[in-house]
């Protein structure tokens, strides 16, 4: 009993490539005890064919799933593409009709411009006799005129199409725009093809719900941040954002979003680990792959008998004329009557038919599909994994070859003069059973499994996927910045992914977190003190690399980038120079000689860093400085002292380490001053001198 099922997306968990879509399954109707089959139409044709998975709900422990099944559903009727290509469609018949008439009118200006009118002057006669100069040059100054008409003509109709064609080319920029950023929905017409999933369920009891999940390739996400900082730096307020975007041909409508780091598994089973064993040689494992049954045809006896044996297509006549004689015969008959590309193929046939030749388009095809029809219909080459046993002999045909690998064969192929086919053991990939379809009744390949159905449905989520690659300029793969351990992040509330492959902005949480405002100078570089705010992380995950806007007091400030943050770990933002703050560096030295018959010269050095504030309150100011460092031998550099006493900086946690550095922190009272000294001593030979100067500061 088939019982349809209505469903819609309640959960969607974005991984670092591809999604996994979770639906509620409603049936239609009551199930009927025993077991019953859920039809379940409508769902994209991007998903994973093998990824399918159904869970019961606890409520129904009288009941037991016994198979799921997908399937392609592809309409016999209607038009497959949306309102969007629809549009971008017709503008590109007008542009090719357009382009027919102006190459026909073009090629009629040509010929006007090269015609040559030539009066034919003889020997002088008469005016008055018949074949006087006179009325000859009376005709040909008349043809003159109307050829210079023609002319006229012709360019005013030339330079009409080339504006609406250069129209219509804007038209169709416009049209390709708004379907590239169209909804899956607009661009798919009523007879699109879709996937329907059988799910039959077996025991006693009601089913209220079942729950599918599916896999889709095309879904991709992006961290962004956003931090405010209030009330004069003294709260400030982080915003996590995603940026999400999708091709997987739905729209995720009111469904609950998780983000994840990790990478998406198809097939989550253990691997199977071969034994190593000493003795006799073992047989192989084996394998799932099972030889086609003898007397596959026989299945198929009344299908023949009521239908017959298909009949070898006639040979083609050679056309009339060739094809480009009847392609601008065609194009000038189709400019002339203003038809469209239906009516033009139409007549374009009728004038080669009565013509006394053969159909062109049918010759045109005929010419294409003749590789195809030398392999026989609906046949596909073996791949290299199929390698036959017994080869067959040449003999035997084109059928019998097929059927050496297992193809089929039609109820053409001989069977006396047929050799056994022979038992092979194809590759993994023919082991992926969703990937295989049955061969048509009339085909060769019928009763026997192919893989030449999904292709072009796995060719379509590739190009799906490709248009995700490029991420939006300013942000980081979460795949690159998760570090060793993966995360996940949910979204706050419902929300409404659509699948125009743009991105949308999802929001993932807010966090209060209290600013510590510091200030940071670097005295020997320059005067200037920058303002900074250092924040902890307020969530229990970690932040992934990302742009974060930085708003102070309602206002952007600026456009950062930050790197991965552990839990608990510490962020600073710069907010730019504090002109409220100022520092003066002053360096005073003092030349000596030192040592045995003074052989040596010392130079005193005494850097004194003075700080001013204009705050109305105290600031704690982080001073940097360093002492001169050198790899010379006969060098040498003695620090002496400072007030107050400084720490060892190396600048590591940058990635950039420096050598000699020296930090304070300062703490400059309000509207107030404060002052670091440090001195050291700088010994060089007496014959030598320091390029640029002994004085160092």
């Amino acid at each position: 009993m088939a019982i349809p099922c209505e469903s819609s997306i309640t959960h969607v968990q974005v991984f670092a490539r591809g999604a996994r879509v979770t639906r509620r399954v409603v049936p239609g109707a009551a199930p009927a005890e025993g077991e019953v089959t859920l039809v379940l139409d409508g769902l994209p044709v991007l998903a994973a064919p093998g990824s399918f998975r159904v869970s019961l709900p606890a409520d129904a422990p009288g009941r037991a799933l016994v198979l799921v099944r997908s399937s392609l559903v592809v309409p016999a009727t209607g038009s497959a593409l949306g309102r969007s290509l629809e549009a971008v469609r017709e503008i590109e018949r007008k542009i090719r009709r357009i382009d027919r008439h102006a190459g026909v009118t073009q090629r009629r200006r040509d010929a006007v411009a090269d015609t040559r009118l030539d009066p034919g002057h003889r020997a002088r006669r008469a005016p008055d006799h018949p074949r006087s100069v006179v009325p000859r040059t009376r005709e040909t100054l008349a043809a003159h005129a109307m050829l210079g008409a023609l002319a006229t003509d012709l360019d005013a109709r030339l330079d009409a199409l080339h504006r609406e064609r250069h129209d219509l080319a804007r038209a169709l920029e416009r049209a390709r725009t708004q379907a590239s950023q169209a909804r899956s929905s607009e661009l798919v017409g009523a007879a699109h093809p879709t996937r329907r999933v059988l799910i039959t369920v077996r025991g006693d009891g009601p089913l209220p719900h079942l729950e599918l999940t599916y896999a889709v390739d095309a879904a991709r996400w992006w961290p962004v941040y956003t931090l405010r900082i209030r009330d004069h730096a003294r709260a400030a307020t982080w915003i996590s954002e995603a940026l999400v975007a999708q091709r997987s041909g739905e729209d995720w409508r009111d469904a609950r979003l998780e983000l994840s780091t990790a990478n998406m598994l198809f097939d989550a089973r253990l691997p199977t680990l071969p034994s190593l064993r000493f003795g006799r040689a073992q047989p192989p494992l084996k394998r799932s792959f099972r030889p086609p049954p003898a007397g596959v045809d026989a299945m198929f006896g009344g299908f023949d008998r009521a239908f017959g044996a298909l009949p070898a297509p006639p040979p083609t006549p050679p056309p009339m004329m060739p094809a480009w004689a009847l392609d601008e015969l065609g194009a000038e008959a189709a400019a002339e009557l203003d038809l469209d590309d239906e009516r033009f193929e139409d007549a374009t046939r009728g004038a080669v038919e009565g013509a006394g030749g053969a159909d062109h388009g049918a010759l045109i095809r005929s010419r294409m599909a003749a590789p195809a029809a030398a392999m026989a219909p609906g046949m596909v080459p073996p791949p290299q994994s199929m390698r036959s046993a017994v080869p067959a002999p040449k003999s035997a045909g084109l059928f019998a070859s097929a059927r050496a690998f297992g193809m089929g064969g039609g109820p053409l192929a001989d069977e006396a003069q047929s050799p056994p086919e022979p038992i092979f053991e194809p590759s993994d990939a023919w082991l992926d059973y969703d990937g295989l379809t049955m061969g048509a009744p009339d085909g060769p390949r019928r009763g026997r499994l192919g893989r030449d159905g999904g292709d072009a449905w796995k060719a379509q989520r590739d190009a799906a996927v490709r248009a995700l690659e490029a991420s939006p300029a300013g942000v980081y793969d979460p795949m690159v910045s998760r570090g060793m351990f993966d995360y996940r992040y949910r979204a706050e509330g419902l929300v409404e992914v659509p699948s125009d492959g743009l991105t949308h902005r999802v929001p993932l949480g807010a966090g209060d977190a209290t600013p510590t405002v510091r200030w940071r100078v670097i005295a020997c570089e320059s005067a200037d003190v920058f303002r900074e705010v250092e924040l902890r992380n307020p969530f229990d995950a970690p932040l992934l690399a990302g742009p974060v806007d930085v708003y102070v007091d309602g206002g952007l400030l600026v456009v950062a980038s930050i790197q991965h943050i552990d839990r608990g770990g510490t962020l600073r933002v710069g907010m730019g120079v504090d002109e409220r703050l100022r520092a003066a560096r002053n360096v005073r030295a003092k030349e000596d000689t030192a040592g045995l018959l003074g052989g040596d010269t010392v130079i005193d050095h005494t850097v004194s860093i003075e700080l001013s504030s204009a705050l109305g309150s105290p600031a704690l100011v982080e001073l940097i400085d360093r002492l001169p460092v050198t790899d010379e031998k006969h060098v040498e550099v003695t620090p002496k002292g400072a007030h107050p006493e400084p720490e060892r900086f190396t600048q590591a946690e940058r990635g950039a380490a420096v050598r000699g550095g020296l930090r304070w922190e300062v703490i400059v009272p309000a509207g107030g001053r404060s002052t670091v000294e440090f001195s050291y001593r700088l010994t060089i030979p007496s014959k030598n001198e320091i390029v640029g100067g002994n004085r160092r500061g």
